[in-house]
């Protein structure tokens, strides 16, 4: 193994250059890069534009609302038909004409949810609303369950005051409902429930 010093000196004027070969090769990989690159981009923004030409997904439809119906009044009828029958079971024998109708089925009421009266605690009256001497009625949309538990609760009209809203919300949500019924079975609903608020004077 043999050492040889060189001599560090600025002025020498023989210094390793490259051979112009060697400077070719070199600068080959990089414009091999860029062309990897370009195509790179180019794929991206095909991809993009591609994607952004497709067609938009379309939501699903909405479900239709479940609208609590009223209860029917047949107070009237019932009486009716309560004497009707007493006339003619008083009557034995009694013939009937060949062109009787038939007797019609009672079709099953509906029925809308209501709130059980010893499961539904009055709401607590705020102590600021109390000193500020506000009052109203809050109507809260509530959803309730088949099973009688408010599911969702949303303010339907406000009271004027914040505070009085809240506080019908907090109470609602803990009160527990008679859901409503369809065909004798019980269903989901929305009910609007009035809470009101009154100062004492």
């Amino acid at each position: 193994m043999s050492t040889t010093s060189h001599s560090i000196d600025p002025n020498a004027s023989d210094r390793d250059t490259p051979a112009p070969e060697a400077a070719a090769i070199q600068a080959a990989p990089s414009r091999t890069g860029l062309w990897l690159l370009m195509i790179l981009l180019a794929a991206t923004f095909l991809g993009w534009y591609l994607y952004g030409k497709r067609a938009p997904i379309a939501p699903p439809a909405p479900l239709p609302p479940i609208v609590a119906l009223p209860p029917l009044d047949r107070g009237a009828n019932d009486a009716g038909a309560i004497a009707n029958a007493a006339n003619t079971a008083n009557k034995p024998n009694a013939a009937k004409p060949a062109s009787a109708t038939k007797p019609v089925a009672a079709k099953p009421r509906a029925t809308q949810a209501r709130p059980i009266a010893n499961r539904s605690p009055e709401p607590r009256y705020p102590a600021a609303a109390l000193r500020r001497g506000e009052g109203g009625t809050v109507v809260l949309r509530v959803n309730v369950g088949a099973d009688g538990v408010p599911d969702d609760i949303a303010v339907s009209r406000r009271s004027g005051s914040r505070d009085l809203d809240r506080a019908a919300m907090t109470a609602v949500r803990d009160w527990r409902f008679k859901p409503a019924t369809r065909n004798g079975r019980e269903v989901a609903s929305v009910v609007e429930q009035p809470v009101e608020f009154r100062p004492m004077q």
